[in-house]
């Protein structure tokens, strides 16, 4: 019987184990809104803190454009460095927790789905495994840096061309369009190899390195399975993204019909939906990832070499023809 391929083994883990998918959305969940918590904190105490006079409120509220870029100007000023600090300490926090409970979560829910198909990993040594994963996170949280780094730069680049050559304005919009695209491609390969490498960090228990070398040397072995199956939910992902647009645009529509409250609240379900739909397909993805790596190992075991057998003719010149028991010569009166 031919065994199934492993988008749809994928598949099959997401409706026959339906608790570890939920259980990535839990954690993921969980962090999305601590973010969107502490971020409006944030903003909420930044905007108190802020100095706003009688004068400020009457500009405020003339409704006129000059008026109140003056006044804004006049609250805001000497604020700004007390924004960046403020912003930078809330970054690195949530780059921390992340960086935590990304690891955990992916620890318990790459447990279960080695448990679910039946891999199991060369050393049981949790702590080792969780001090791998929280250097690959780290190293994921570096690579998204720099590529913020390098998108601020493209600006930069295309900016001091235009500058400096006299091009149109779209040739330069071109070029930063050229060099953001080329930074968003090399940020999404490296993201792919780091998260890729946690899976042979729950299999064979190695660090974050010698899981990176494992997960490079996979990829060249089975370009075509792992590709395929990239494809595959990368397909169904597109198709679903593309539907949440044409739901939240179907609502933003309807929105003098609807009213403020119900458009809020539907366009929240749609993204709720679509966070989870993706969540799923990550999930799916990895468990066919991990399909492959199981069957790429059962192929690299070697077979037990079986004893030739002897042919005839082999054994027929093992015989000592001069044995006489053996003969055919009848033996002469004793």
């Amino acid at each position: 019987m031919r065994s199934p391929s492993p988008t749809a083994e994928g598949f099959r883990l997401i409706f026959r184990r339906p608790a570890i998918p939920l259980a990535e959305i839990a954690w993921r969940w969980c962090f999305a809104a601590a973010f969107w918590f502490l971020s409006a904190s944030f903003l909420v105490e930044y905007a108190d803190s802020l100095p706003a006079n009688r004068v400020d409120r009457l500009l405020l509220g003339t409704r006129q454009p000059e008026l109140i870029l003056r006044a804004l100007h006049r609250i805001l000023h000497g604020s700004a460095l007390r924004f960046t600090a403020g912003g930078i300490v809330l970054a690195i926090g949530l780059l921390l927790v992340w960086i935590v409970l990304s690891s955990l979560g992916r620890a318990a829910t790459l447990k279960a789905m080695m448990e679910a198909l039946e891999i199991t990993p060369s050393v049981s040594t949790r702590r080792k495994t969780v001090s791998s994963l929280l250097a690959l996170n780290f190293l994921r949280a570096a690579n998204l840096l720099a590529a913020i780094v390098a998108a601020i730069g493209t600006i930069l680049i295309a900016s001091g061309a235009w500058a400096s050559t006299h091009m149109s304005g779209s040739g330069a919009a071109r070029l930063w369009l050229l060099l953001l695209l080329m930074v968003w491609t090399a940020w999404a390969m490296l993201n792919w190899i780091l998260s890729a490498s946690s899976l042979f960090v729950a299999v064979d228990c190695v660090g974050a390195l010698a899981a990176i070398s494992s997960t490079l040397g996979w990829y060249r072995e089975r370009l075509g399975s792992v590709l395929a199956a990239g494809v595959w939910f990368g397909l169904i992902h597109g198709g679903a993204f593309l539907i949440a647009c044409s739901a939240a645009f179907t609502v933003l529509s309807l929105a003098q019909v609807l009213g403020t409250g119900a458009t809020m609240f539907l366009e929240f379900v749609i993204i709720a939906a679509y966070c989870a739909v993706a969540d799923l397909l990550y999930i799916g993805r990895l468990t066919a990832y991990l399909t492959i790596i199981r069957r790429a190992d059962s192929l690299d075991v070697p077979e037990p070499q079986l004893p030739s057998p002897i042919s005839p003719s082999t054994e027929r010149s093992s015989i000592d023809q001069s044995e006489l028991i053996l003969s055919d010569i009848p033996l002469g009166a004793i």
